[in-house]
C-alpha cells in the first residue's frame, strides 16, 4: 500500500469509526485532523469536501455489509452470528445502527437498505431455525425486521444487554409469551 493510499485509508478508518459512535454530526475536518494524525489540507486533497466525505463512507458501509455477507454465507446455526469472527465487525454495526437512527435522511436510509442487501436473507434464513418459524410469511419477516431493528437502534446503550443474541433472544421469548 503506498502512503497516499494508507493516508486515504486512515481519514476513512476514522471517520466511519466516528460516524458510528456519535453520528454524522460529529464528522467535522478538525475533529478528524485530529484523530488522524494529518493536515487538514490532506483531508481536502482525497475527499474535496464533505460531502464526498461522507459519500465515500456510505460506499464503505456497503462494502463492509458485503464481506460481512461473504462471511456469513456458509453459517448453518443462528448461534455463529455471534461468535468472534463477527464481533470484530462491531464498527460496521455502530454505523448501520447510526443509519437507522438517521433514516429520516434519505441517503442514510438508501445505505442502511442497501447494505442489509448483503446479510438479511441469510441472518433471517438462521433466525428462522432458531425461532422454529414453520414457514417464511410476511408476519414472520415483520417480527424478525422488528427485533433486528431493535437491537440496531439500542446496540451499546443503557439498559440493553450488550451481547446481540441475548437482545434478540429476550424479545423473542417476550414476544410468544404474549
Amino acid at each position: 500500500m503506498t502512503k497516499t493510499s494508507d493516508n486515504r485509508d486512515r481519514w476513512i478508518t476514522a471517520g466511519y469509526h466516528l460516524f458510528g459512535e456519535i453520528g454524522a454530526e460529529a464528522l467535522n475536518v478538525e475533529k478528524l485532523s485530529n484523530i488522524v494524525g494529518l493536515r487538514r489540507s490532506s483531508f481536502y486533497h482525497y475527499f474535496g469536501d464533505m460531502e464526498l466525505f461522507e459519500s465515500t463512507l456510505l460506499a464503505h458501509h456497503i462494502e463492509r455489509y458485503r464481506n460481512f455477507g461473504d462471511i456469513i454465507k456458509d453459517y448453518e446455526k443462528f448461534e455463529e452470528l455471534f461468535t468472534p469472527e463477527v464481533y470484530n465487525h462491531q464498527d460496521a454495526l455502530a454505523f448501520q445502527r447510526q443509519l437507522m437512527i438517521n433514516q429520516g435522511i434519505s441517503r442514510y436510509k438508501k445505505c442502511s437498505d442497501d447494505a442489509r442487501k448483503f446479510t438479511e436473507q441469510k441472518t433471517f434464513e438462521l433466525w428462522s431455525v432458531f425461532s422454529k418459524v414453520k414457514e417464511e410469511s410476511a408476519s414472520e419477516w415483520i417480527l424478525f425486521r422488528a427485533l433486528r431493528d431493535f437491537y440496531f437502534v439500542n446496540h451499546g446503550q443503557n439498559n440493553v444487554p450488550s451481547d446481540p443474541k441475548e437482545v434478540l433472544v429476550m424479545l423473542h421469548k417476550y414476544l410468544n409469551d404474549k
